[in-house]
């Protein structure tokens, strides 16, 4: 009975979205045999999913990433520079170095019998510095004096004789000969019984003792080192790009490692480069009246030569180009332009480079994000902000 009465209603149902079917569907469609309609239906179905994936791309999200690979110009911030008269100073890296010292040599041999200095002390010219033992030297000079007066009254005789006839020119002369050898045999006798005593060709200090009491020293050995302290010389060298603009007698300020400074001038300058380092060796003399100075101390020597048109920059905006040159990022018309520079001197407060232009915009702020050529937004950097 339940059966019976459930078909009906089915087959009710389906009559019922038949009718809604032909109802809404054209009649063109309705004209089509089944399976046309099942394939166009898909068709369309196909048709509106790719058109709704089309459409939905013009979201924000895909708009940006649509724009992806666009970017924004680049913004720097730049400083105008004009140039200003400036003293160019050539600036070395040196030494202090004594303008006399020697090592002391004996010309005897013999055993050292005393030390007349310590390391450090000052000595006067001709003090005693190391004392050779005489030995049989001082008996050897009186044997050699009296040899020569013997001579010289041997040839005293023989000019009298030769005055009266007695001696010939010939046996004047052999007289006389042995006398001059006499002579030259004590003179011998007494400077190696005086080079005994060896002592300081200089005023100076002893840096360097190299023998002791009890030491045996041969001729050539060496006793001391005797150093002048005044004048001192403070050394170094130039490149080839600047030797031609230093000149002996210029002044020179030296500022040494110590903290001292002394001012001095140029001594010397090398007419010949080093075969190694292409650099030419320049020398400042300094005084040194308190003995202060010490050798090899390392010195900052600033060597004023003319003045020359600069810009006064921070180090920090320095950089360097494929090559390697020093220089910095300008803009000129919107565009960053690499130009070079030449150091010309550098303080606690900045540096000072030449070859700039007159006036100039140096990028002080992302010059490290551009590059030559590129095309870039500048603002100017406010006055009294260091470039």
């Amino acid at each position: 009975m339940n059966a019976g009465r459930e078909r009906p209603v089915s087959m009710t149902n389906k009559s019922r979205i038949s009718e809604l079917y032909e109802r809404i569907m054209p009649r063109f469609w309705l004209a089509m045999k089944p399976q046309y309609q099942w394939a166009l239906g898909i068709a369309i179905g196909v048709a509106l999913w790719l058109a709704t994936g089309l459409f939905g791309s013009h979201t924000p999200e895909a708009a940006a990433q649509a724009n992806v690979g666009v970017t924004e110009m680049p913004s720097v911030r730049v400083a105008a520079l004009t140039a200003q008269l400036h003293d160019a100073v050539v600036s070395i890296q040196g030494r202090t170095q004594a303008l006399h010292e020697v090592d002391v040599r004996t010309e005897v041999d013999g055993e050292v019998q005393a030390l007349h200095f310590e390391r450090g002390s000052r000595v006067k010219q001709g003090d005693v510095l190391c004392e050779i033992k005489v030995n049989d030297r001082a008996a050897r000079l009186a044997q050699a004096e009296a040899q020569m007066a013997q001579a010289q009254k041997e040839l005293q005789v023989a000019q009298d004789l030769y005055k009266d006839g007695f001696r010939s020119k010939t046996q004047l002369a052999e007289a006389m000969s042995s006398y001059e050898a006499a002579k030259a045999g004590a003179a011998t006798m007494r400077i190696q019984l005086d080079d005994t005593k060896i002592r300081a060709p200089f005023a100076g200090i002893a840096d360097e003792r190299y023998v002791d009491v009890g030491d045996y020293m041969r001729a050539g050995d060496k006793c001391a080192m005797i150093i002048a302290p005044e004048p001192f010389l403070v050394v170094g060298t130039v490149s080839e790009q600047e030797v031609g603009e230093i000149s002996v007698g210029s002044p020179a300020g030296v500022s040494l490692v110590t903290g001292q400074t002394v001012e001095g001038k140029v001594r010397f300058v090398s007419g010949r480069a080093d075969p190694t380092t292409r650099t030419f060796r320049v020398e400042v003399e300094v005084p040194n009246p308190d003995a202060k100075l010490r050798d090899g101390v390392s010195a900052d020597i600033k060597i004023p030569v003319r003045k020359i048109s600069a810009q006064k920059i921070s180090p920090g905006i320095l950089v360097l180009d494929d090559s390697g040159t020093v220089g910095v990022r300008t803009v000129a018309n919107g565009t960053v332009r690499f130009l070079p520079v030449r150091i010309i001197s550098d303080g606690p407060d900045g540096m000072w480079v030449a070859g700039l232009p007159q006036r100039v915009n140096v990028i002080t702020v992302g010059q490290e994000f551009v590059t030559n050529g590129e095309k870039v937004k500048s603002a100017v950097q406010k006055a009294g902000t260091a470039p």
